[in-house]
């Protein structure tokens, strides 16, 4: 990761520099440093957010870029951390570990094709990151919380979901 951070931070530099905002890359303490004095737009300082969020996510940092361009973007926190579904819903750390193992059996290829995001794991960090339409980051984020908070695998609801798609695009071509 630190490799393709490297190699991206140029662009990385210069697409937060249109946005007057300035930052510094420390490989050594693995730190990135964000610093600003007035930005043009708010928004600015909430999308670089986004970014440092997005690349601690892993998410390869030439992608995670274009949520500065205004791509939507989410971030699914399943573990304790503030608004994570274990600290929601007030999920046992035993029970938490099954459900992670069950949630890395998450077919993202599929679901990627189905939704038009792009989904990166990350359990490292505990979240889900999903750039892409906001209802594919919807129903990405609904699949999630069914397998960490409801005990629900995955793989089926994306089967169920690929059903559902292919009978709307069959009842589209009926209507031609």
């Amino acid at each position: 990761m630190a490799k393709d951070l490297q190699e991206a931070w140029p662009v990385l530099k210069s697409a937060l520099k249109e946005y007057g905002i300035s930052c510094a890359l420390d490989l050594d303490q693995y730190f990135i440093t964000f610093t600003t004095t007035k930005a043009k737009d708010s928004y600015a300082i909430l999308d670089s957010r986004y970014l440092l969020r997005l690349l601690s996510a892993g998410v390869p940092p030439l992608r995670a870029v274009k949520v500065l361009n205004g791509m939507p973007c989410y971030l699914v926190y399943t573990g304790y951390v503030f608004d994570g579904f274990c600290q929601k819903f007030d999920i046992k750390r035993d029970k938490y570990v099954f459900r992670k193992k069950l949630l890395m059996s998450l077919p993202v290829q599929e679901l990627e094709k189905l939704t038009c995001c792009n989904i990166y794991l990350c359990p490292e960090n505990d979240m889900v990151a999903v750039m892409g339409p906001i209802r594919g980051m919807k129903l990405v984020r609904k699949i999630v919380e069914d397998c960490i908070v409801h005990n629900m695998p995955p793989a089926p609801r994306v089967r169920r979901l690929a059903n559902y798609i292919q009978a709307i695009k069959g009842v589209e071509a009926l209507r031609l």
